[in-house]
């Protein structure tokens, strides 16, 4: 679920914390225990996204510079998903969640240093930088909505 492309530096800025915002809402108030559970994203827990964010952010900061000079980067989305999931799977709850929001800072700081014509205008970068951090996002919006309900919906009935 692609998001419309911003115009300008400022706009992809407002559109990645709007998504942000978005994401951080559909977990806020959520029991603790129910961010390990699956269901969060297919088999995924809450823990599972957010160490899944964090990994492709950090992955997008070590292609860039190899993107800010025209090289072309694969990317084999499957592999590197489930190898990352492999490796993640024992991490703890807090630990997955201090990750994602050390590699958010880290990603968007070196995002406002890329000049706004390359940022958006050189397609290799404006993917990597769109698909690690807003479109992402938004790519796990609904199935953290709907897990949401179902957590939520639970707990108001014990």
């Amino acid at each position: 679920m692609a998001l419309k492309k911003p115009k300008t530096k400022d706009e992809f800025f407002e559109c990645e914390c709007k998504t942000w915002d978005k994401l951080e809402s559909l977990v806020a108030g959520l029991p603790k225990a129910v961010l390990t559970q699956p269901g969060a994203a297919g088999d995924w827990s809450v823990k599972d996204v957010w160490a899944h964010l964090a990994d492709w952010m950090k992955e997008t900061r070590r292609v860039m510079p190899m993107l800010l000079a025209g090289d072309q980067v694969p990317a084999d989305i499957q592999s590197f998903n489930a190898e990352h999931y492999e490796k993640n799977r024992n991490l703890a709850r807090d630990v997955a969640r201090a990750r994602l929001e050390r590699e958010r800072q880290r990603v968007l700081a070196l995002f406002k240093k890329i000049p706004e014509e390359q940022l958006l205008n050189d397609n290799r970068v404006y993917v990597w930088t769109a698909f690690s951090t807003y479109n992402h996002y938004a790519e796990h919006i609904p199935a953290l909505t709907q897990f949401r309900r179902v957590v939520m919906r639970k707990t108001r009935r014990a």
